[in-house]
């Protein structure tokens, strides 16, 4: 390409009329090169609002070619109608008004029409085109934002959606920033706490609503879970806390602490979700309390019949006792020394026997005491051999058997194993099972007790 020289003269006019055609058309080029790559839709339009030039990606916007276009008025070929459908009167129309006040305008919420009828939304504006100072058209730039409009639905819809759960949610939802000021409260949070819509916005939360435990002490924001959450940006829990209503009272509540990211990651602040669980924890008391006087009837149940159990052989022996020595005594001088002796010896086992089971019944009435206090003794494991508890209630029950014409056996107890067990449940299990067989067996008839070992378990 040539020089242009240019003249030293103040009206700087180039000396060389080629070179001065070939800089025009290599401008020209340059600036179509521009029109045609851009992305966004260019007109060029007259004062009568016709095209003057129009590239392609406005034309392939429109549904035209490029050609089509040229000297076609504007406004009644796509911007005639606006989109709720009504007549688009040119008076009105930005694009109309720049080429008439020589001022830009600009649009976002109206649709351009293509040549097949239909229309889409667009962002336009339109610029005044001057030469030596002249209004002489305009330059109208737009672009489909369909998908932008699109995209703008949808965040509504999520939010109106997102805004209606939170309007019904049953739990209190805040939204906190990195301060710990209400960023959103929903209705159920602001009835909660007892404030009106609003009122919490803007507001710092740990001094408002979490600020004292529920022993009265002061709860130092540093120390609170809620806090942590949008300070170590770790989902934080509590369950044996309390909030504090604009009241003064306060209620036991369960909440969850979440943090909240921006686009980019940076820690934003937090969601607290929470709920009053005071006629839970009502309900939990009224349960645990039921469970207990339905565990101290239970043991007051078993310990009654495992006592009067009990007391049928002690009487039975004070009896048979008292028959020995109504017997024996009188003639005591009259018999032999080894008579006396023999029933010396079963007057000890009956007094032994009575003193047995008098402690026992002295630890199931101490039982009793224990319930009525709402202690319930938890079981006391320990190495016992099943043949050494049956044969202590066998020698318990066997003078009450012996009344009763009933002989008690056992049978293979010496082979089972030594197992881990509460000895004096277990006993009374065994004594309750066979003081209740006695009875039903008939005269001369006989109670046996046996076991076998079973498989081991590998």
């Amino acid at each position: 390409m040539r020089k242009i020289i240019m003249s030293p003269t103040p009206e700087n006019v180039p000396q060389d009329n080629t070179d001065l055609s070939q800089m025009l058309k290599h401008l020209e080029q340059h600036h179509a090169l521009i029109l045609q790559a851009a992305g966004e839709g260019i007109f060029g339009l007259d004062l009568d609002g016709r095209h003057t030039f129009a590239n392609p990606a406005a034309a392939k916007m429109l549904g035209y070619e490029p050609q089509e276009l040229i000297g076609q008025p504007s406004h009644s070929l796509w911007h005639h109608t606006k989109a709720d459908g009504t007549p688009y009167p040119q008076e009105q129309c930005p694009n109309y008004a720049t080429y008439k006040d020589g001022q830009v305008h600009r649009g976002d919420n109206e649709v351009f029409w293509r040549k097949d009828g239909t229309s889409f939304p667009v962002e336009y504006s339109s610029t005044p085109i001057r030469h030596e100072g002249a209004l002489v058209g305009a330059v109208v730039v737009f672009q489909d934002i369909t998908y932008r409009r699109q995209c703008e639905k949808s965040l509504t819809q999520f939010r109106r959606h997102t805004d209606m759960i939170l309007q019904a949610a049953g739990e209190g939802i805040f939204g906190l920033d990195l301060e710990g000021n209400h960023t959103f409260v929903n209705p159920a949070a602001n009835s909660l706490l007892g404030y009106e819509p609003g009122e919490l916005f803007g507001k710092p939360s740990h001094i408002t609503w979490h600020h004292t435990k529920s022993d009265g002490s002061p709860y130092p924001a540093e120390e609170c879970p809620i806090y942590r959450a949008y300070k170590d940006g770790l989902v934080h829990q509590g369950e044996e806390e309390v909030f504090w209503k604009k009241d003064g009272t306060s209620f036991p509540a369960r909440y969850s602490s979440t943090p909240i990211w921006d686009d980019l990651e940076n820690l934003a602040g937090a969601v607290v979700t929470f709920q009053d669980i005071t006629e839970k924890k009502r309900m939990s008391a009224q349960l645990l309390k039921e469970a207990k006087l339905a565990e101290v009837t239970r043991v007051l149940g078993d310990i009654g019949h495992d006592i009067k159990n009990m007391l049928m052989p002690v009487l039975s022996g004070a009896d048979l006792l008292k028959d020995e020595l109504d017997e024996q005594f009188p003639t005591l001088i009259r018999e032999k020394a080894k008579g006396a002796e023999t029933s010396y010896a079963n007057s000890l086992d009956l007094i032994r026997m009575i003193v047995t089971n008098a402690r026992r019944i002295q630890d199931r009435v101490r039982e009793i005491a224990d319930a009525v206090k709402g202690v319930i003794s938890p079981p006391h494991f320990t190495p016992c051999r099943i043949r050494d508890v049956v044969d202590g209630v066998l020698d318990t029950l066997r003078t009450y058997a012996a009344e009763k014409g009933i002989t008690l056996l056992t049978d293979g107890l010496d082979a089972l194993p030594v197992i881990d067990a509460d000895e004096r449940r277990l006993f009374n299990a065994f004594y309750n099972l066979i003081n209740n067989a006695i009875p039903e067996v008939p005269r001369g008839g006989s109670v046996t007790v046996g076991g076998s070992p079973g498989p081991r378990a590998d």
